[in-house]
């Protein structure tokens, strides 16, 4: 038989296999993070008709005759260097890898895949899912970040507790909730005039804060000139606590604040900061430092004497003013994979972020479909790591599209199948050879 037509046979197996990587990535056009395919071919192996030979004196050396016995596949190689392009989704939960990183996914919080496919979702036990099969995302929880090599977890994005209605105790619901943290610093601020005729029967200044319980209260001072003839003497005195709706909250009065000014320049003197506790009915509020550092004692020199002091939560820098309960109402993503919430109460926390992993040779992956890797000998053991260590980043928002260049698989399909044309044409021509062959014997 000739050695042509299985030449030609081999060469139409690698060019059916090349069509088969073409279609392969064509049909994937529109595949999220899909990296695209390129085969390389070989030649087999050669059969020596005559053997060369060196030169001497009296002739010439001479080459070696070799008959090649075909092709096959040399390798099926995944273009997983080349980023896709951005996809705008306006979803939150989808994001985008910048860099040469890889998500963490695994089906089952034990066994570990990776991917590039950003599409999340949430599942019903509030689990950060992917969102065509619901694997797990897997990253660090709370708010320490992602180390190198760090040990990797599902991430719980949305914490469900069971708390009961405030309107109804008997009801249950079951809420990402955040506890409020209470008011350790308030501070007034403004002029205590002598002759304001309100100081007489008390005039009134109003503190919002929140107390130990997570609730918000309304605590009520009675300012007053202290009943005597000194113009630069002053109570201060917390005379009522009111709840969110409004209703009193216990009666009992603490003691009064003596406030001393001095009489030529009308700085205090006395009780710049102290600590307020409130007790009794009220003890849900706790205690916090009052600063009075910021109230004057001066005469205004208008007809209208009025005081001009005011209350304000925290102190005077804005911190320490507490917040209320809260419940999430919203979820964001940093550009280093970090997992926001927000609460009604106005505060946002970092509750996760997100892990990757980098690869000594991420072309060396396995691919094992549902747009997912596998480590394998070749690709060396996952690094995991905070995505901006190598300068990579997330796109909230976006996805990675497929890389395949369409221009380029038209073409290679026109090489291809003229190669595969070719070699048909080979066996054909081998064919009629043989025929002519035979007919020798007539």
């Amino acid at each position: 038989m000739m050695r042509s037509l299985w030449s030609a046979v081999s060469g139409l197996n690698t060019h059916q296999m090349e069509m088969d990587v073409i279609g392969n990535n064509i049909s994937n056009v529109n595949t999220t993070a899909f990296k695209a395919s390129a085969t390389g071919f070989q030649d087999v192996l050669y059969q020596t008709i005559k053997n060369g030979g060196a030169a001497t004196p009296n002739r010439a050396s001479t080459n070696t005759d070799q008959v090649g016995l075909g092709a096959k596949m040399g390798s099926i190689m995944v273009n997983i260097a080349k980023q896709g392009s951005a996809v705008m989704t306006n979803n939150v939960m989808d994001l985008m890898i910048n860099g040469d990183s890889f998500f963490v996914i695994s089906p089952d919080s034990t066994n570990i895949n990776y991917s590039r496919d950003g599409s999340f979702t949430i599942d019903a036990q509030g689990d950060l899912v992917t969102q065509n099969n619901g694997y797990y995302v897997m990253g660090v929880m709370g708010d320490g970040g992602v180390a190198d090599g760090a040990a990797v977890t599902k991430i719980r994005v949305i914490d469900r507790v069971a708390m009961p209605d405030r309107n109804d105790p008997t009801v249950t619901r079951e809420v990402d909730f955040m506890p409020g943290s209470p008011t350790t610093s308030a501070y007034m601020k403004g002029n205590l005039d002598s002759d304001d005729a309100s100081l007489k029967e008390g005039k009134g200044l109003k503190l919002e804060i929140y107390g130990d319980d997570g609730q918000r209260y309304t605590l009520k001072f009675t300012a007053t000139n202290a009943g005597d003839d000194d113009i630069s003497t002053f109570n201060l005195t917390l005379s009522q606590v009111l709840d969110s709706n409004g209703k009193i909250v216990g009666s009992k009065a603490a003691d009064p604040i003596e406030l001393v000014y001095d009489k030529h320049n009308g700085r205090l003197l006395t009780n710049q900061t102290v600590q307020v506790t409130v007790q009794g009915d009220e003890g849900a509020i706790g205690s916090f430092e009052l600063d009075l550092s910021n109230t004057t004692n001066y005469a205004s020199s208008l007809s209208n004497h009025s005081s001009t002091i005011y209350a304000y939560r925290g102190n005077t820098e804005g911190l320490n003013t507490g917040y209320p309960d809260g419940e999430l109402t919203g979820i964001s993503f940093g550009d280093d994979g970090s997992v926001y919430g927000r609460y009604s109460n106005g505060q946002t926390i970092k509750k996760a972020q997100i892990a990757v992993a980098e690869f000594a040779n991420a072309m060396g992956l396995e691919q094992v479909g549902d747009n997912l890797y596998a480590e394998s000998l070749n690709s060396g053991t996952a690094q995991i790591m905070d995505i901006t260590r190598n300068g990579g980043y997330m796109n909230s928002g976006y996805l990675e599209g497929s890389n395949v260049d369409l221009a380029k698989e038209f073409t290679d399909m026109i090489t291809t199948q003229r190669g595969f044309q070719a070699n048909s044409r080979v066996i054909t021509t081998s064919d009629e050879m043989l025929q002519v062959l035979k007919g020798l014997k007539r």
